[in-house]
């Protein structure tokens, strides 16, 4: 079970793990890693079937939500349109206890502070594999992705200021040992990220990855 030390590891003091935000992104390493962005859980909405339905858009966006399905039989073709939608609306109960909290200051805070500290539960908006995390954290933020597009795009229809930089960059170095395995001629190193990547978008499946 010797492996698993790697989330001890992980959360040391000089870790391999870095959760970066606009303020410490200056911190980001110059390293080769796995990355992801998350989406920090803020109050976006006082109305909690507002603020579900606004994060579930993020959540399940889709570029085409809407399909045309066609259905051939004998003599004629039947079609319809379908369309992917997610109902996160919260029960009366839920409302009420939302309501409770967030009219008190104390409690509000405390929720808000929980939330936030959640937003690494959440599934990813993008996952990838850079050589250099620094490099890529700045080509997403300053728009030299189509991620920064997509996401831009998104965010204005859901009626949010909510840019690039705004959200959660989450990395994992390269461990030593892959590096080796790239110096040494076993792979690649173009062919290594691929690699890593392509699993990482097929466990993950980010919504603002393309597949």
């Amino acid at each position: 079970m010797s492996h698993l030390n790697v989330f001890r590891d992980l959360a040391g003091r000089d870790s391999w793990l870095g959760v970066y935000t606009k303020e410490t992104a200056h911190q980001i390493p110059a390293a080769g890693g796995c990355y992801a962005w998350f989406l920090p859980l803020w109050f976006y909405r006082d109305d909690l079937d507002a603020l579900l339905s606004v994060i579930g858009e993020l959540l399940s966006y889709d570029p085409h939500p809407e399909k045309r399905l066609d259905a051939p039989f004998n003599w004629e073709r039947v079609g319809v349109r379908v369309r992917r939608h997610v109902d996160m609306r919260a029960s009366e109960k839920q409302q009420e206890s939302w309501r409770r909290l967030i009219t008190d200051r104390r409690s509000r805070d405390a929720l808000q502070r929980t939330l936030l500290e959640a937003s690494l539960l959440m599934p990813p908006l993008y996952v990838g594999k850079a050589e250099n995390l620094k490099r890529r954290h700045r080509e997403h933020t300053r728009g030299d992705s189509a991620f920064h597009a997509r996401f831009t795009a998104s965010a204005e229809r859901s009626s949010l200021t909510l840019s690039v930089s705004d959200l959660l960059f989450v990395c994992v170095k390269t461990p030593d040992d892959l590096l080796n395995a790239v110096t040494n001629g076993l792979i690649e190193e173009r062919t290594l990220d691929e690699l890593i990547e392509r699993i990482l978008m097929q466990i993950c499946r980010p919504p603002f990855s393309l597949r």
